[in-house]
């Protein structure tokens, strides 16, 4: 998929995932930093 976002960030699929605290818990936010 190409949009202007995955081409300014370079990545293939455009799925980003943050740690939000008022919308997730911490298992979620560190399961995501851990895999990269």
């Amino acid at each position: 998929m190409h949009t202007r976002f995955t081409e300014l960030v370079g990545i293939r699929y455009p799925i980003v995932q943050g740690g939000l605290s008022h919308l997730s818990y911490a298992e979620l936010a560190a399961a995501v930093s851990n895999a990269g």
